[in-house]
């Protein structure tokens, strides 16, 4: 009903109630007229049959059956009567007549047949006489029945005729009924449906169409209120239109003077791709007027050049036009100017469309990159080299043995790896200093470069390592080469302030073949070669074969992992902590603050340089990170309640973590647990990072701070400087401490140099808001030079040596071993 038109409703609301009254009266006096036919036969049935019984007493007493029977028959005669029986108190039948053709015996009652009606038949006891009048009436008894079946077949075509008489009424009266309330729903509905088609057009926008008012009451106030309401709107939106009209022509000349103030060159063409626009930028690019360009081809103005092949191009402006797709090169395309010129661009074209879609034309935006471009390249070439050595890098390094070993993994060609290792490299370090070691690099690098091949790849790896790729290079031939770069080394000398160093260098080689297996795996291998050749006396080349890893696996730093492994299940590592101290008077402190230090146990305590680097290899770190904070945390809340609001309870622990640990996407919710698990202050916690993780998970960084200095923990950058990266880094992490690297800090007594870098990095640390700590603090002189310069704080053993952890919180030693146990029960 909800989808009715007006009409149907009315309709129905005027015949639904009408035909259910017409019906129901029907019904009635049809199913009255039905019944008094029937009770009218039931009572002609009885009046026959008590007849019958009055006349057949004397027959019935005399035992007569000839005249019962002739009353019978006579009785049968009678409209309707079918069948009629005399019977004796016993059932035998004494008399019968019907219209079956058994005589003798009652017809079976049938549906036609189904009026049966009895009366008594009666006799006196005193005898047959009849009493004399004025003597008392003789007893009667009971001789008998008389019954009468009558037909129904006279009735049901009674009934019949009835029903078809009330049906023809009935739909007579519903005829005249519908013609009457569709005569009337028109009369009601006409206006409304009127005042609908008026509404319509209103609302498809024809304002100009009126409603005629013939009505009265409140449709002809209605037809009035719409028509009011179309010249509101007509009027409402003549002034609409005007203001647009306005609005866009002043858009138009704001559009057009913004075009023309931008950077970037903007030219719209037509649905052809001729040019319509050109502002002056794109003039400038192309050397081309607009009012020469416009109505050209765009392909004939805008040319452009793969700069690879330095071939003209089609610019695919078509894919806007034909196909309404939005063009952006993340690249750079060559634009040749109309004198011949050319210049790197960045661009990006759109369709233009209409209110429905339909596409006008197009717009192609651009800018020039040439400067920008220049300095990426300058940028990718820094950041594929090795800043000292300005060798390839480590990344750049594995990048290029992807490459390789993809090549060999795809055809015939065998290529080879050396790991070279130098041997006496720490001696330099150790006697001259850092920038006499760093010059050796230089010097080696150089020498290194004029040996190899101009195919070869070489880089400097880290520290003394360097790694060279032989492309299609056999064993044999690799190995020659290998060993003349041993010579060469073993035969140079570096000379450093009148003294002469002899070096040596330790070569691993790793064939590489189609199974010689991924990135890492021949990287492990070369490292382990390089390791048995350091390891069997150094100065030599040791060829990597298969079973060389089961033996680099019991050497080395795989004892170191296993070690490792097994002391996060058995307690072995321990927790020291060093005091950090504020060098000025002003200073920033409100407590206590100390770094903590794992250690691991042995036969004496191992300090974290031995055991560090392998852990850092085989990725073990974010496990024993995780370690330190379940121990840390829950030794923390003991010792803050026990400290309350006092000084001790305001102290600060910083907790190092690796870079493993921030590029592990489930650590930062495993912080979060183990602060919602204990009621450890955050303002109590300062995480360190070291430059070089930071910068390399540098997003992950940023997002981890961001998390925690919301709760109020502070962080520190450590080894600032060791890194040699940008101080623009630091704009990125908002940490509240930079640790400024012990190497640099060591060697500022004797070495100017130092000392410049560490006044460097602890001017641009105060510039930023930050509070600076030196590490590696181990003289009372280097003390009195830190604070000269303005450094906040020092740490090292010259100020304080570390003492265990739960010696500091005074944490009895049964609660820290209990600690120590719950907490490698959980490690890993």
């Amino acid at each position: 009903m909800k989808e009715w038109s007006l009409q149907k409703r009315v309709l129905f609301l005027a015949l639904a109630p009408l035909t259910v009254a017409v019906l129901l009266l029907s019904l009635h006096f049809t199913n009255a007229r039905i019944q008094d036919l029937e009770d009218a036969l039931r009572n002609r049935g009885q009046t026959i049959a008590t007849q019958l019984a009055a006349i057949s007493e004397d027959a019935f007493q005399s035992g007569n059956r000839q005249v019962l029977a002739r009353f019978v028959q006579s009785t049968l005669q009678e409209k309707n009567v079918m069948a009629v029986t005399v019977t004796d108190m016993k059932g035998n039948i004494l008399a019968h007549a019907s219209e079956a053709t058994d005589k003798g015996m009652p017809p079976p009652l049938t549906e036609s047949s189904r009026y049966k009606l009895l009366a008594p038949v009666y006799y006196s006891e005193a005898g047959a006489a009849k009493p004399k009048k004025g003597d008392a009436a003789a007893p009667k008894k009971q001789a008998g029945w008389v019954t009468v079946q009558l037909s129904s077949a006279a009735l049901q075509t009674e009934q019949n005729r009835i029903l078809f008489q009330s049906l023809f009424i009935v739909f007579l009266g519903l005829v005249v009924t519908v013609v009457f309330a569709l005569r009337m729903a028109r009369g009601v509905t006409r206006p409304v449906i009127s005042l609908t088609r008026a509404v319509e057009k209103i609302k498809n926008g024809v304002l100009d169409y009126r409603v005629s008012t013939q009505s009265g009451g409140e449709v002809g106030r209605l037809e009035d209120g719409i028509n009011a309401m179309a010249a509101a709107l007509q009027e409402a939106r003549d002034r609409e239109k005007k203001r647009s009209e306005d609005a866009l022509f002043q858009e138009k000349v704001r559009a057009q003077v913004t075009l023309e103030s931008i950077g970037d060159g903007v030219i719209t063409t037509d649905a052809a791709g001729r040019i319509v626009y050109m502002n002056p930028v794109a003039e400038q690019f192309t050397e081309w007027r607009g009012d020469e360009a416009r109505g050209r081809p765009l392909s004939e103005v805008f040319k452009i050049f793969d700069e690879e092949s330095n071939r003209l191009e089609e610019y695919p402006i078509h894919y806007c036009l034909r196909d309404g797709r939005t063009i952006r090169h993340d690249s750079h395309h060559l634009l040749m100017s109309h004198e011949g010129g050319k210049i790197e661009i960045q661009d990006s074209a759109a369709p233009i469309r209409d209110r429905d879609g339909v596409i006008l034309g197009a717009v192609v935006v651009f800018h020039d990159v040439t400067e920008i471009q220049s300095m990426a390249r300058h940028m990718a070439f820094l950041a594929s080299r090795d800043p000292l050595t300005g060798l390839l890098n480590r990344r750049e390094f594995e990048s290029r043995l992807q490459h390789v070993l993809e090549s060999a993994r795809a055809g015939e060609r065998t290529h080879a790896l050396l790991y070279l290792d130098l041997d006496q490299f720490k001696i330099v370090n150790d006697t001259c200093g850092h920038i006499a070691g760093d010059e050796l690099l230089k010097q080696l690098a150089s020498h290194l470069q004029k040996e190899i091949r101009a195919s070869d790849m070489l880089a400097r790896l880290g520290g003394d390592e360097f790694g060279v790729i032989l492309e299609d290079c056999s064993v044999d031939k690799a190995e020659q080469i290998a060993d003349l770069l041993r010579q060469s080394i073993k035969d140079f000398r570096f000379m450093w302030e009148r003294r002469a160093f002899e070096i040596g260098v330790s070569i691993g080689l790793v064939p590489i073949s189609r199974d010689s297996g991924g990135l890492t795996e021949v990287l492990s291998a070369a490292d382990s070669a390089c390791y048995i050749a350091k390891d069997r006396g150094r100065n030599r080349i040791h060829i990597y074969q298969p079973d060389d890893r089961a033996f680099a696996q019991r050497r080395g730093e795989m004892q170191w992992v296993h070690r490792l492994r097994q002391g996060l299940e058995n307690n072995s590592f321990d927790l020291y902590c060093q005091a950090i101290v504020p060098l000025q008077a002003t200073a920033k402190q409100t407590g206590p603050f100390h770094e903590i230090l794992v250690r691991v146990q042995d036969e004496d305590l191992v300090l974290p340089a031995a055991f560090i680097p392998a852990a850092e290899r085989y990725h073990l770190m974010p496990s024993i990170d995780r370690w330190v904070i379940r121990t840390v945390f829950p030794m923390l809340e003991k010792y803050q309640a026990r400290a309350g609001g006092g000084e001790s309870g305001k102290a600060l622990f910083a907790i190092n973590l690796s870079g493993q640990s921030l590029g592990d996407e489930q650590f930062l919710e495993f912080v979060m647990q183990q602060f919602a698990q204990y009621r450890v202050d955050p303002r109590s916690i300062c995480f360190e990072i070291t430059e070089t993780a930071a910068i390399a998970n540098l997003t992950r960084a940023r997002d981890f701070i961001a998390r925690f200095k919301h709760m109020g923990v502070r962080f520190a950058l450590d080894d600032f400087g060791s890194g040699l990266s940008s101080f623009g880094y630091l704009k990125s992490l908002t940490v509240d401490y930079l640790k400024i690297a012990g190497d640099f800090v060591e060697g500022m007594l004797e070495d100017p140099l130092h000392r410049a870098m560490v006044e460097a990095i602890n001017q641009v640390g105060h510039v930023m808001g930050l509070i600076t700590v030196a590490e590696s603090v181990e003289s009372p002189a280097l003390i009195e030079m830190l604070r000269e310069i303005g450094v906040d704080h020092a740490q090292g053993h010259g100020i304080d040596t570390p003492k265990p952890l739960h010696q500091v919180l005074q944490l009895p030693e049964q609660e820290w071993n209990s600690v120590r146990t719950r907490a490698s029960g959980t490690a890993g």
